[in-house]
């Protein structure tokens, strides 16, 4: 799935570098989906790089509706176009969403011990 983030509203950083942000920090993303134009309302918890690639962190935002009773972690790779706007693309690798992963829980635990 190939996303763009439409708008910002808690921040205007467009990522950010490290765990345990103040919560004035987050940031919250409206991404919409550019093959059917749903929105999806992410919280976005975290951001780095790995093998040069860049990704993104985050969790659904939505309030709960019933359908959604546990929050789930969403891991996309980003890229910046020429223009500043942000792409979001699904990781369809799963040896490289596994890596994502375990690099996240690594840099999680990290900051949770300090």
């Amino acid at each position: 799935m190939k996303t763009t983030q439409t708008k910002k509203s808690k921040s205007e950083h467009k990522t950010h570098t490290s765990l345990g942000m103040n919560k004035s920090d987050d940031a919250l993303a409206v991404i919409r989906d550019a093959s059917n134009g749903k929105e999806y309302y992410l919280s976005i918890i975290d951001s780095f790089s790995m093998t040069g690639r860049d990704y993104v962190v985050m969790y659904n935002y939505e309030p709960d509706d019933g359908n959604h009773a546990e929050p789930e972690l969403v891991i996309m790779r980003t890229e910046f176009a020429k223009n500043s706007d942000q792409y979001f693309f699904s990781i369809t690798d799963k040896h490289e969403l596994d890596a994502a992963f375990a690099l996240f829980m690594n840099r999680f635990s990290t900051s949770s011990a300090k």
